[in-house]
């Protein structure tokens, strides 16, 4: 029973730093730092449901912490790939349009929120030199240097 009760709350905080941490993804470099919170987080739920063994079986709480360290480090690896997805999916857009980006066109080719692309544009804009502009319906990045 033990177990199960341990699998839905990693799955929960799984899921639950995984979100929290995506849209961090897209404002700064990921370093090390979430790593290692979330190995604490999946490392303190562990020990919460199996406190009682504590004494009784020191090993089995050495695994617990590596395989914390396992699920911290995968979710580490999902968003550093996304990040370069994300990079690389504007790198193409910017030079197949000759500098210009559509915030609908980047959401759908990044499945990101309107509010993320934005984020994520607006961000771009303020490393290379560029303008913004609205049309009926759609709202463009055209970027200088590309």
């Amino acid at each position: 029973m033990d177990w199960l009760f341990y699998l839905f709350l990693t799955a929960v905080f799984y899921v639950y730093r995984l979100v929290s941490l995506k849209s961090r993804t897209e404002q700064e470099r990921i370093g090390s730092t979430p790593v290692f919170f979330s190995t604490l987080g999946f490392f303190a739920i562990f020990e919460f449901v199996f406190a009682d063994s504590l004494f009784r079986l020191p090993l089995f709480h050495v695994l617990g912490l590596i395989f914390s360290f396992i699920c911290a480090f995968t979710i580490y690896i999902y968003l550093r790939n996304l990040k370069k997805e994300v990079e690389v999916i504007f790198e193409k857009l910017v030079k197949q349009s000759q500098g210009k980006v559509s915030v609908l066109t980047f959401m759908q080719r990044t499945n990101m929120t309107k509010d993320e692309a934005m984020d994520y544009l607006d961000a771009k804009l303020r490393q290379l030199p560029g303008i913004t502009y609205e049309t009926l319906g759609n709202i463009y990045y055209e970027f200088d240097r590309w």
